[in-house]
Order: C-alpha cells, then sequence, then structure tokens
C-alpha cells in the first residue's frame, strides 16, 4: 500500500470520526435545549423524551426486613429476615413532536430469600446457599406497557401510567412469595418544583391498584413521596427523601400504614447520562413490615 493510499485511508477515518462526533454532540445541544429544568431520577423519572430520543434506565433496589411494625405500631423483631432485589429495566421513547407523550416498556426481575437467621447479611439474596435457607425464588416476574404525557401547559407537571402484565413461570405460590404476581394499573402523578437557583423539589403520588386473582382480592396502594435536592454544581445533585405510604382492601378497609425516609446522591455525567444511589427506611408505622432499602440506578438517553 503506497503512501497516498494510506494517507486517504487515514483522512476517510478521521472524517468519519469527527462527523459521527459532531452528530452526537449536537443531538446532545439538541436534546438540551428541550429539557425543562434540572431533573432528579431516584427511582422514577419525569423527564419526557422528545421525539425519535429513548430513556434507558436500570434500577436495582435491595429491600430487607426482619422487625414488624404492629397494629398498634409497635416493633416486633421476627427470628427470621426477608430481602428481596427488585431490577426494573424501563425503556421510554418520544413520540410527539410537542414531546408531550412518551410509550414506554418495564421489565421487572426479582430475587427473593428468607433466611432462618435475623443477623443474616441481606447480599445472601444473591445465592440460594446457606444452612438456615428457609426459601428462595428468582424470576422475570413481571411486564409493564408505559405512557408518560404532559396533561396541561405546566412541563413539570407529568403523569405516567404503567399497566403490569405477570409473566413468571413459577408456580402459584413462588409467584406469590416473589411478589409482582399480579395483573395491576399505577397511575404516578409527578411534579418539579424550583425553588430559587440551586434547590428544588420533586414531589411523587401513585395511585397503585392490584387486580383480584385466584388468591387475593383487589387492593390499593398510595405511596407519596417528596424528594428535596440541592444542586452543588452541574454535576452532583444530594437528595433527602420524606414518604408516607397506605394500604387497603377492595373495601376500604385500611390495611398498614408506613413513613420513610432516605438519603442519596446523583452524579450527572451529562443531562443524558448519570448515575444515582440512595439508602431509605421505614422509620414508623402500622401493620406492616419495617423494610430497609439501597437503591442504585443508571440513566441513559440515546
Amino acid at each position: 500500500m503506497n503512501i497516498t493510499r494510506k494517507l486517504f485511508l487515514i483522512t476517510t477515518v478521521l472524517i468519519g470520526f469527527a462527523s459521527d462526533t459532531f452528530a452526537q454532540s449536537k443531538r446532545r445541544l439538541d436534546y438540551d435545549s428541550l429539557l425543562v429544568g434540572d431533573l432528579i431520577t431516584p427511582a422514577v423519572s419525569s423527564v419526557m423524551m422528545p421525539k425519535t430520543y429513548t430513556e434507558i434506565i436500570l434500577n436495582s433496589s435491595l429491600v430487607t426486613t426482619h422487625t414488624l411494625f404492629t397494629e398498634d405500631r409497635d416493633k416486633l423483631d421476627m427470628d427470621w429476615r426477608s430481602t428481596t432485589s427488585i431490577n426494573t429495566l424501563q425503556v421510554t421513547h418520544g413520540i410527539s413532536s410537542s414531546g408531550r407523550f412518551n410509550v414506554g416498556l418495564d421489565l421487572s426481575y426479582r430475587m427473593r430469600r428468607m433466611d432462618g437467621d435475623p443477623e443474616s447479611s441481606a447480599f445472601d439474596v444473591f445465592s440460594d446457599k446457606s444452612d438456615g435457607l428457609i426459601e428462595y425464588q428468582r424470576s422475570f416476574t413481571s411486564v409493564g406497557i408505559r405512557a408518560r404525557y404532559v396533561p396541561t401547559r405546566n412541563r413539570n407537571f407529568v403523569i405516567q401510567n404503567i399497566f403490569s402484565i405477570p409473566i413468571s413461570s413459577a408456580s402459584a405460590d413462588e409467584s406469590a412469595f416473589l411478589g409482582d404476581n399480579r395483573y395491576a394499573l399505577n397511575t404516578q402523578f409527578l411534579y418539579t418544583q424550583l425553588l430559587g437557583r440551586k434547590v428544588f423539589l420533586f414531589g411523587q403520588f401513585d395511585v397503585l391498584v392490584r387486580f383480584e386473582d385466584d388468591q387475593n382480592t383487589m387492593d390499593f396502594t398510595n405511596p407519596i413521596n417528596i424528594f428535596g435536592t440541592y444542586l452543588l454544581n452541574d454535576h452532583i445533585f444530594p437528595f433527602v427523601q420524606l414518604g408516607m405510604m397506605n394500604m387497603w382492601d377492595e373495601d376500604f378497609e385500611h390495611l398498614g400504614q408506613s413513613f420513610t425516609y432516605g438519603v442519596g446522591l446523583q452524579y450527572q455525567f451529562s443531562t443524558m447520562f448519570n448515575i444515582n444511589a440512595f439508602y431509605n427506611e421505614v422509620f414508623a408505622g402500622k401493620s406492616i413490615y419495617q423494610f430497609k432499602g439501597l437503591n442504585l440506578g443508571i440513566r441513559v438517553v440515546l
């Protein structure tokens, strides 16, 4: 190969690389110009995708308990530990030119373990080996069909609907052990409010309906969460969480209640790529377990 051909090939590769870099840079600039304010995505995203853009989120939560809040709101220690690993892949795509309507799919995978030792490690959920093991299951549990949209002129207010379809191939008892085993409809009301230049609030109000099946009647769950975030700079967003959850049966008899706090941090490499982590814990409740959770999330926009 002579020197002229070599130079031609090198030049072609460099031009192609530069063109691709420019196209990606322009796409990111276009995306940034369509964003509404700074947003966090601790466990749910309210970011509307412009047309042709796709948001991909992988969220993993490790939830464990060995304590129950009784009907009288007293704490009762159990002689076992239950831990669940909840992993959800969310894909959201912008389909409207106004950027006010998105569609998406969710895929959930769970692992759950019960140990006879309440002092056992929550991280044992990633294995089915132990002398103290009571029960262990893992499976893909559901697929969710999702719509995210802006219903008013205020683009800070977003509604998201998710219809979940159980897909586990496990037996009925095994699926019940994992949870996420019923048809369900979750409506999420999401709102972001900027307070000054550095502080903003993110509110999440859910209405989750789990439909009747052969083993359960219909029930309703209403989690309410508020996240307060401080923008240290363009990349680092520490945040705190306060939450409350209530549960009712089909006759609206109250089944349980919990109150939660949490702390976390989001690192934003760019508006199209961020990671976050936060810890939360139920600190008070009624007829509900005292859950403690560690949550990790990765978000990419393509």
